[in-house]
């Protein structure tokens, strides 16, 4: 690439940069006008949304985004090998396959909002009910990614490999694990968001502590500034999840280069 198209693409990169500022500086600032003249009840404004902020930093905050962060991490930590395992698992026995498969499909299709009371009644209001909704939901994700990825290869690969007097393992190794880690790879870009939703959902449902126990009680107060706070708390998590599965993912581009 010659020196002039190199800066060509950098003075676009900051002419997007300041345009996506300038739009942002103009979105806060007829905000904070609309609220300054009467609309502060329903959309509050972001002065009043930053000292918020600041105030919760002082005080109580970090308890309530540490309880929603160590819940999605748990949740993650069992969910994602649990499901992988088993994607694996089924995805190259045929015969668990048909046994299991409409079983986990059937449990899947039951909407998680409706598992959420019943864990509660069963786990209580501490951490273990939204642990076990986001290990639910993050299993289903990597299960039906994993299953996908194993089943889908070529029985060419193998076929060449078993001439070779290639293993299992080295089969495993060489094939299905190349395959199923560009597959994991693209499940956590889904995982991570919804472990994100789900902790979020079961705190606002019930819960001591958490973000979804600050919003609903923004909510339940007509808290307008509370509950735009706690959002923007949120997005700033659900943002983070996205770079972070996005780096998940191009650091497995590799294993996806191997599996084609």
């Amino acid at each position: 690439m010659s020196t002039r198209a190199l800066q060509t693409g950098i003075n676009k990169d900051w002419s997007l940069h300041l345009s996506r500022l300038v739009v942002a500086v103009c979105i806060v600032a007829g905000w904070e006008a609309l609220g300054q003249h009467g609309a502060d009840a329903w959309i509050s404004r972001p002065g009043a949304i930053a000292a918020r902020l600041w105030m919760w930093s002082t005080t109580d905050l970090w308890m309530h985004l540490g309880t929603t962060l160590l819940e999605m991490l748990i949740g993650l930590v069992i969910g994602v090998p649990l499901g992988a395992l088993s994607g694996l698992l089924l995805g190259r026995a045929p015969v668990i396959n048909r046994l299991l498969r409409p079983i986990i499909v059937s449990v899947y299709n039951i909407p998680m909002i409706a598992l959420a009371p019943l864990l509660i009644l069963w786990f209580g209001l501490d951490l273990m009910p939204k642990v076990v909704l986001v290990t639910i939901v993050t299993y289903f994700i990597l299960f039906f990614a994993t299953f996908s990825g194993s089943e889908s290869i070529d029985p060419d690969l193998f076929a060449t490999l078993n001439l070779m007097g290639a293993s299992r393992t080295e089969q495993f190794r060489k094939i299905v694990l190349p395959a199923s880690t560009a597959w994991i790879a693209s499940a956590m870009r889904l995982a991570l968001p919804y472990a994100l939703i789900d902790a979020t959902m079961g705190e606002m449902l019930a819960a001591r502590q958490g973000l979804g126990f600050l919003l609903t009680n923004a909510i339940s107060e007509v808290d307008m500034t509370g509950v735009f706070a706690t959002l923007i708390i949120l997005m700033a998590i659900g943002v983070a999840m996205v770079v972070l599965a996005n780096r998940i993912d191009r650091a497995c581009s590799g294993w996806r280069a191997a599996a084609k």
